[in-house]
């Protein structure tokens, strides 16, 4: 009897503290809890996207920035070091009755007959590869169509070409320069200017009237010097020596101005000058005497041979 009291007992129990849960739960406001809820996952949700969104703001704008900054800083340190570093230049000169043979920085090469000279810088910079000429070179020019290559002579006639062979003539006391392509494409500039060449074609400029006109030549009389040749294709006698005086390094005192203009057919290699001046004579009524012989002075060098040329 007792247990069957105490059983009822706990039923009682029990039942009481569910009728307790069952009062609190009635009084919690499910509906307002859930909007709080709801509320606070919703205001960290947009914190979230806000902070994805500015990452990745951040981060699209931040490599430009890096790049720009980078740009910049690499500008001005290049723009200020070439500002503040001067141009070295080198000058190349051929000694009387010599031919010498140099590389540029671009890898071109240049024969300079006798008595020239070339200045150019130890390295090339800016938009154009640009050397000076005084007397005669001979160019074969390294291929750069992105950089022209430019030879600016006395006159103020340019040369431009970007990949090409061409010879130039242009000694300070001629008042005629020429320029004559063997291959590829040349502009000759002077003040505003152009004329182009192909090959086989010389531009010529006479200094004093400022004239220019194109002509055709032969190759191997005008760039036959660099081989050690002198070659003469009906050319004008008072040329002939002229370019012999370069050639051996001798000063022709002649008398008897030309009142004829005698022309000379020939090639010449490892002749002496008097061999050349007794050849001379079948082309030409001509006699010659040897004033003064060459000699070698103090400072190594030699002195001018002169040679009294009289016109019968």
């Amino acid at each position: 009897m007792n247990e069957i009291k105490e059983n009822i007992s706990d039923k009682i129990r029990i039942l009481k503290a569910l009728e307790q849960d069952i009062r609190e739960n009635k009084e919690i406001d499910v509906l307002k809890g859930y909007r709080q809820t709801y509320v606070k996952i919703k205001h960290q949700s947009r914190k979230l996207i806000f902070f994805n969104i500015f990452n990745r703001v951040a981060a699209i704008l931040l490599i430009p920035l890096l790049l720009s900054t980078f740009i910049f800083m690499y500008l001005f340190l290049y723009n200020d070091s070439k500002s503040f570093q001067a141009i070295a230049y080198t000058e190349i000169i051929a000694a009387p009755g010599s031919v010498i043979k140099t590389s540029l920085p671009d890898e071109s090469e240049v024969w300079l007959n006798s008595g020239s000279t070339l200045r150019y810088p130890l390295q090339f910079s800016g938009e154009k590869r640009k050397v000076e000429l005084t007397g005669e070179a001979f160019f074969d020019v390294k291929t750069n169509h992105e950089f022209p290559f430019e030879v600016e002579i006395p006159s103020g006639m340019k040369i431009l070409a970007k990949g090409t062979s061409f010879n130039i003539n242009a000694y300070a006391n001629d008042h005629i320069c020429e320029a004559t392509l063997q291959h590829g494409k040349i502009d000759a500039i002077q003040n505003d200017r152009v004329i182009h060449l192909l090959p086989g074609e010389m531009v010529s400029l006479d200094i004093n009237t400022g004239q220019m006109w194109k002509t055709v030549v032969n190759l191997e009389e005008k760039t036959g010097w660099k081989k050690g040749l002198l070659i003469f294709r009906d050319t004008p006698l008072e040329e002939v020596f002229k370019r012999l005086s370069r050639h051996y390094n001798v000063e022709f005192n002649v008398q008897n101005k030309l009142s004829v203009n005698y022309r000379v057919r020939a090639t010449f290699s490892t002749e002496t000058i008097t061999q050349i001046l007794d050849v001379l004579k079948l082309a030409a009524p001509i006699t010659w005497s040897v004033k003064e012989e060459m000699k070698q002075q103090n400072d190594l060098l030699f002195k001018r041979q002169h040679i009294d040329i009289v016109i019968n």
